[in-house]
């Protein structure tokens, strides 16, 4: 059975007593999974019959597959375009936004930072996850950018991702989270979804970042500026 919860990582001290209720309950699951809430931080989690931590997507798609009723996901979108078109400025900025790079020194890097420039943001890059949470800190960043690879890490466990997962709604949805590696399907929004991501980008297409951006904020912007407008008509402002 897991030792820690998933959401604060503290470990879960069950008494004897606990360990064996929650024991006989998961031997006696036929089917589903048991919730638990965390002593601590008293955030639900749910567990499959053998003690692991349950995957809702893994165990949705499980159920639906069983049922014969598996959908086949949406395609990454065709970024042919890229090569042919040059995507129009939407917006013009009234002040300087700032923009967190979060990626390793080399050329994906230095890309980046020059399309940063070339669509009026001031880019802030960092050198480890430390430097980049404090930055994250002191800052109200427009967006921030972060490669799955940084500092030799996983984004999964990175404690950036982690921040940014579970920040205030008041302050994340001013905040265009983009992630960028070797394993993403660039503008896929479904992919961008599963991560708590606004976009993802192949770190293949970055020569094309300027474009791929501005398409990605524009539809952003398009599918949550109304609701935007009206929170900030309401005095609804970053907490």
């Amino acid at each position: 059975m897991i030792s820690h919860c998933p959401n604060c990582n503290k470990p879960l001290n069950f008494n004897e007593n606990q360990h064996a209720k929650i024991e006989s309950a998961l031997a006696g699951l036929q089917s589903g999974t048991l919730k638990l809430k965390c002593p601590h931080c008293k955030v639900p989690m749910e567990l499959l019959s053998d003690g692991t931590l349950a995957d809702w997507r893994q165990s949705t798609a499980t159920v639906l597959k069983s049922a014969g009723k598996m959908p086949e996901p949406p395609q990454p979108p065709d970024i042919n375009w890229l090569t042919k078109t040059s995507y129009e400025d939407i917006e013009t900025f009234k002040e300087i936004p700032k923009l967190l790079v979060m990626i390793d020194p080399g050329p994906v890097r230095d890309a980046v930072v020059e399309a940063a420039v070339e669509l009026f943001f001031q880019p802030i890059k960092v050198e480890s996850v430390d430097e980049a949470v404090e930055q994250m800190r002191a800052i109200q960043f427009d967006s921030v950018i972060l490669h799955s690879r940084f500092c030799g890490g996983s984004f999964i466990q990175s404690k950036v991702h982690e921040n940014l997962k579970t920040l205030p709604m008041a302050a994340r949805r001013y905040i265009f989270y983009v992630l960028i590696g070797p394993e993403f399907s660039t503008l896929y929004t479904l992919e961008a979804l599963s991560y708590s991501a606004n976009m993802v980008i192949n770190e293949k297409d970055v020569e094309y970042i300027k474009n791929i951006y501005k398409k990605g904020r524009a539809e952003s912007d398009a599918l949550f500026g109304p609701y935007s407008k009206i929170l900030e008509e309401q005095g609804v402002t970053v907490a």
